[in-house]
């Protein structure tokens, strides 16, 4: 009796015992908690202030990661795993220049960006502006012009390399496609060495791309119905048909109806979607009839197999977010006028009237 008495009248003891032991060990965790983001508050803020300057090199087609560690190695940055998290997270992956750059070490991470996202151009780096619009055979051209690289090699690299971005797990391998990679080259203001290596460049380019979609974006093409391949073809067409971004909301929100009301009409019915395989045609590339009814919405249903063009970001946008109306025809007149239409009928008096000012 007096030992079973003894041994229950330690138990509560134990109990309080361990219960203290884990109260103590999960205060600790917490606090290791806190440190942690503390120390990552620190770390990207520069609360010690920024101190010598180094040179860092950013290799051209570097990732985000290798950049981190470049910086990193140079003293610049403790943690590459925090930097990677911030540059992703702020939207900045895609955006930095190749060559060398000036940065502090405990630098804040925003000016520290800022640095790297500034070119550094030499006797031998070229820059280059690819406007929106333009398609990749007028890529390939302005790169060759440039001295950047053979048009053909980049027109194969692009097309065909396999860099593990996010955005190419959602490109089609389609037979009807002229050119796979076509709308997924982002128009832009670029820095490539002299004779650079063709796939460096196609990195580059797409790269840069799959920095401009971001989650909320997969995410309301998945609430439209739509794949990544058609997002971006439809986004070439409004870019291809409009004049400033405001146009480019109206344009879309017509083909938006068109494709919700298909019982009124299955046929985007878009000039640009024929008129832009004259651009190949002068390029030299090649494609079939069959491929080519595949692009043209006078014959073919929907949204074509795949991109005329490689639009900006506003287009992107307005594919996503089209202005509401109730119109499924437009024309424009010779001075870049819209004229809109709910009916046939009411489009065949806009075209009557626009061609007043069209070009004999």
């Amino acid at each position: 009796m007096t030992s079973n008495l003894k041994t229950t009248s330690k138990g509560p003891k134990s109990r309080k015992k361990l219960l203290l032991i884990i109260a103590a060990v999960a205060a600790v965790l917490v606090l290791l908690a806190g440190g942690v983001g503390l120390w990552a508050a620190g770390e990207i803020g520069g609360w010690g202030g920024a101190g010598k300057q180094v040179t860092v090199t950013v290799a051209e087609g570097s990732s985000t990661g290798q950049i981190a560690q470049a910086l990193k190695d140079k003293g610049v940055i403790s943690s590459p795993t925090v930097f990677k998290i911030y540059s992703r997270l702020q939207g900045h992956d895609g955006s930095y220049q190749f060559g060398d750059h000036q940065v502090k070490k405990n630098a804040p991470y925003a000016d520290i960006v800022k640095v790297l996202q500034q070119t550094t151009q030499d006797a031998d780096t070229v820059s280059v502006t690819i406007p929106e619009g333009y398609n990749l055979a007028q890529i390939a051209r302005r790169l060759q012009k440039a001295g950047i690289c053979d048009e053909n090699a980049f027109i194969e690299a692009i097309n065909t390399a396999d860099f593990g971005l996010k955005f190419q797990q959602h490109v089609a391998d389609d037979p009807l496609k002229i050119l796979k990679m076509e709308g997924y080259a982002f128009p832009d203001t670029y820095q490539f060495k002299k004779d650079a290596d063709p796939t460096e460049v196609a990195r580059v380019f797409l790269t840069h791309f799959d920095s401009q979609i971001t989650d909320e974006m997969y995410a309301r093409m998945d609430e439209l119905g739509m794949s990544l391949d058609e997002t971006i073809a439809l986004a070439s067409m409004i870019q291809s048909e409009s004049f400033s971004n405001d146009d480019m909301l109206m344009v879309s929100s017509v083909f938006h109806n068109r494709l919700n009301n298909p019982d009124i009409l299955s046929q985007l019915q878009s000039d640009v979607t024929i008129l832009f395989l004259q651009f190949y045609d002068d390029f030299g590339i090649t494609y079939s009839e069959q491929q080519s009814e595949a692009y043209n919405t006078y014959s073919a249903v929907g949204i074509p197999v795949g991109a005329i063009c490689n639009p900006g970001q506003a287009a992107i946008h307005a594919a996503l977010y089209p202005a509401e109306s109730e119109y499924f025809y437009f024309v424009t007149d010779g001075n870049n006028n819209y004229y809109y239409a709910k009916t046939y009928e009411e489009h065949e008096k806009n075209v009557a009237e626009a061609s007043k000012t069209w070009k004999k």
